[in-house]
C-alpha cells in the first residue's frame, strides 16, 4: 500500500527536469549551466566543443572554501558551523538583507529532549520523536534521514540557545500548556508539536515539541511584510501578531556577523560550475548585471530554499493551485518568499535525483544523511551538498509537526556545513 502510495504521488525525473526548464525563466538563465555534461554521463573532454560554455571558467572572480548559497535556514547554519570547522566561507544571498524565510516564518523550531523541556520536566526523547515522524510520514518517508534528523533535533535547539547566544532556558515557560497546538504566544513557549488529532490518530502521548522563541518587538521585516511585535500592527489579523520569527533568527545573524563571516548580497545562482564528469568546482552567479563565477575549493552548499514562487514549477510538482499572496509567494504558503527554485534546477541540471510527493510543496532534489546530493544512479555528487526546502523536507504529512520545516533545515544545513569544511580542497 505504501508503495502504491509513493508510486501514485512521484513525478518521473524526465518530468521535473522538464519543468524545471519551464521555471528557469523566473531565474534568468538559472538553467544555463558552466557544465557541459550532466554529473551522470561522463563526457570525454574532447566532445567538450560542441557545448556553448566551455566546463571550467577562464578566470575565477571569487572564491572560498566553502560556498553557502542562501542565507536562510539552511544557509546560515551551515555557513557557522563550516566556519567554526576551519573553512573560510562565502555566503551569496539574492536579497539585501540575510535571513530568507526564517525572517518571515512563525518562528517555532521542533526538537527532542531539549534543555528546554528538560528545564520544564518535560519527558521526551529521540526515539518516540522519529516514532511520531514515521507515523506521521505514513509510508513516504525516507527511514535513514528521518532518524538523523530525529537523533540532531535536540542538539540543534540547545545549539541555538546555548552556544550561538539564543534565549537564556530561564526565561522560557509553556505558551500552551494545553492541547490548543498551533497558537503562538509573543512569549518564549513550548507547544505542543501539532495538533491533539494527530496524536490521537496514531495513538501515541501528546509532547510539547515545538520551541518557540521570543518576538523582538523592534525588529521590522527587512520588508516590512511581517511585523512581529507582541503590542500588534493596525491592518494585520490578530493570528499574525506576536509571531516570533525574528526572535529566532537573532542569535543565527548575531553570530554571523561576529565572525565575520564573507557574504556576496544581491547576488542570485545561476547554475553550478563541475567538471564533465560532474565534480562541482564552484558556481556561476549574476551579481549588479554582471555574471560572475565563484570558485568553491572545498565545497557548495544549497540552501535557496522552495520553488514556491515559481508559478511553472509549482504547476509542474504540485497538487496545489499557484495563488500569489500578501508576502510575494504561491502556492498557498504564507510564507512563501522569494523562492523560484534556483538550487533545485542548479541540481537538476547537474543531474541530481528528485522526489515529488503531491501533498502541498514537498518536492526537490535528494540527499543523502550526510547531506550530499545524489545523482539519478544513487551516487552523491561530488562537492554538492544541500538541505531545507530545496530537498523538499523529509515528512511527506508535514503540517502536524509544527516546527519540522525549520528544524530539519537548521539540521541538515549544520550536516551540510561540516562535510563540505572537511573536504581536501581541489586544484
Amino acid at each position: 500500500m505504501a508503495e502504491e502510495k509513493e508510486a501514485s504521488k512521484r513525478v518521473s525525473r524526465r518530468q521535473f527536469v522538464k519543468g524545471a526548464a519551464l521555471g528557469a525563466g523566473a531565474l534568468a538563465g538559472a538553467g544555463a549551466l558552466a557544465s557541459c555534461a550532466p554529473a551522470a554521463t561522463p563526457v570525454p573532454a574532447q566532445e567538450c566543443p560542441p557545448c556553448a560554455t566551455p566546463w571550467l571558467p577562464e578566470s575565477w572572480d571569487e572564491e572560498a572554501d566553502v560556498v553557502v548559497c542562501g542565507s536562510g535556514t539552511t544557509g546560515a547554519p551551515a555557513a557557522l558551523d563550516a566556519y567554526d570547522a576551519g573553512a573560510d566561507v562565502l555566503i551569496i544571498e539574492k536579497k539585501d538583507w540575510l535571513g530568507g524565510q526564517m525572517r518571515r516564518c512563525g518562528g517555532g523550531i521542533a526538537g527532542a529532549n531539549t534543555i528546554v523541556q528538560k528545564a520544564l520536566g518535560v519527558t521526551d526523547d529521540a526515539d518516540s520523536y522519529y516514532d511520531y515522524l514515521i507515523a506521521c510520514g505514513e509510508g513516504l518517508v525516507d527511514p535513514e534521514l528521518t532518524r538523523v534528523f530525529a537523533d540532531n533535533s535536540g542538539p540543534n535547539v540547545d545549539w541555538i540557545i546555548e552556544d550561538l547566544g539564543g534565549q537564556p532556558v530561564s526565561e522560557w515557560d509553556f505558551a500552551t500548556p494545553e492541547d490548543e497546538g498551533m497558537t503562538l504566544s509573543v512569549r518564549p513557549g513550548l507547544n505542543i508539536s501539532g495538533t491533539p488529532v494527530f496524536y490521537e490518530k496514531y495513538g501515541m502521548e501528546l509532547v510539547q515539541r515545538t520551541h518557540w522563541f521570543k518576538a523582538n518587538p523592534a525588529d521590522l521585516d527587512p520588508e516590512n511584510k511581517r511585523f512581529y511585535c507582541p503590542d500588534g500592527v493596525v491592518g494585520f489579523p490578530e493570528r499574525d501578531i506576536g509571531r516570533g520569527g525574528t526572535g529566532l533568527w537573532k542569535p543565527l545573524e548575531e553570530s554571523i556577523t561576529a565572525r565575520n563571516i564573507r557574504t556576496m548580497m544581491e547576488t542570485t545562482l545561476a547554475g553550478l560550475v563541475a567538471t564533465p564528469d560532474g565534480e562541482v568546482l564552484g558556481i556561476k552567479v549574476l551579481s549588479a548585471g554582471k555574471t560572475l563565477y565563484i570558485k568553491a575549493k572545498k565545497g557548495v552548499v544549497l540552501g535557496t530554499g522552495g520553488f514556491v514562487s515559481n508559478p511553472s514549477m509549482v504547476l509542474t510538482y504540485t497538487l496545489t493551485p499557484y495563488t500569489p499572496n500578501a508576502y510575494g509567494g504561491g502556492g498557498g504558503m504564507a510564507m512563501a518568499g522569494e523562492d523560484d527554485g534556483a538550487g533545485t534546477i542548479a541540481a537538476l541540471s547537474l543531474g541530481a535525483d528528485s522526489l515529488f510527493i503531491g501533498l502541498g510543496l514537498n518536492g526537490g532534489i535528494k540527499i543523502d544523511t550526510k547531506a550530499q546530493v545524489i545523482d539519478v544512479y544513487g551516487n552523491p555528487i561530488p562537492r554538492l551538498y544541500a538541505g531545507g526546502r530545496t530537498t523538499g523536507g523529509l515528512v511527506a504529512n508535514q503540517y502536524p509537526t509544527c516546527g519540522h520545516y525549520v528544524a530539519t533545515a537548521v539540521c541538515f544545513g549544520r550536516i551540510a556545513g561540516k562535510n563540505a569544511a572537511a573536504l581536501e580542497a581541489w586544484s
